[in-house]
């Protein structure tokens, strides 16, 4: 069985949005867990939001970009490919 950690949002620990929060790999990959801990969709994408009423935005590529005049404390993710998934992982409308 394979760990993840919890991506880190705000100094600490992503929040519990939609019954989910974000976990990542040791490359970077974004993947989703249940509020009670078990991995639902394994890291897999370069970046994702929240879920949101169901669904999560996500894409498979793109660059992290620092936020200007944020002295590099805050970063912004860019791509051209984004979409939407499922709790299971599908992509969604």
């Amino acid at each position: 069985m394979k760990h993840y950690c919890v991506f880190q949002y705000d100094n600490g620990d992503d929040y519990i949005r939609d019954g989910m929060y974000r976990i990542v790999d040791k490359k970077g990959r974004i993947g989703y867990a249940h509020q009670n801990g078990k991995t639902v969709i394994k890291p897999r994408f370069a970046f994702g939001f929240p879920f949101e009423n169901g669904k999560a935005k996500v894409t498979d590529k793109g660059k992290m970009k620092k936020v200007p005049g944020s002295g590099g404390e805050y970063h912004y993710w860019e791509s051209d490919e984004w979409y939407y998934i499922d709790k299971k992982g599908n992509k969604t409308e």
